[in-house]
């Protein structure tokens, strides 16, 4: 007989020295000229952020939609801190544009922000628009 014991957790084990990215807690959305905007801020203590992960979920507005139904979420936009498609408001805050956007959907984004050894926060909160 084989037993296999692990400690419950999910996901990689991370070292104890080093400290994950706090998550994104202040993510917006708003129209903007020719899509949507998206803007948050740092955390202070997130120093050694070096990527952002954006991901967009959209839904139908018209049809057999279901808004309360659980949302797929897919990645568009994998961008370096210092990339030239985000936009730095002052010392924390950062803009995405998204012109990738149709008229009739209800979009659903969330940023992850990851570190230069790869580690990454969690979800942000979630920012939902009518297009």
């Amino acid at each position: 007989m084989v037993f296999c014991l692990g400690c419950g957790k999910k996901g990689n084990p991370v070292p104890p020295e080093i400290i994950i990215p706090v998550a994104i807690s202040d993510l917006s959305v708003k129209i903007a000229e020719g899509g949507v905007a998206l803007n948050w801020s740092v955390d202070g203590n997130n120093v050694d952020v070096a990527e952002f992960k954006i991901y967009r979920s959209d839904l139908e507005i018209e049809g057999d939609s279901c808004p309360d139904c659980p949302r797929k979420y897919s990645l568009i936009a994998d961008l370096f801190s210092k990339d030239p498609k985000l936009t730095r408001e002052g010392e924390r805050g950062i803009s995405y544009h998204d012109p990738s956007v149709k008229a009739g959907c209800l979009y659903s984004y969330k940023v992850v922000m990851c570190d230069s050894s790869g580690y990454c926060s969690g979800g942000s909160n979630i920012a939902e628009i009518k297009y």
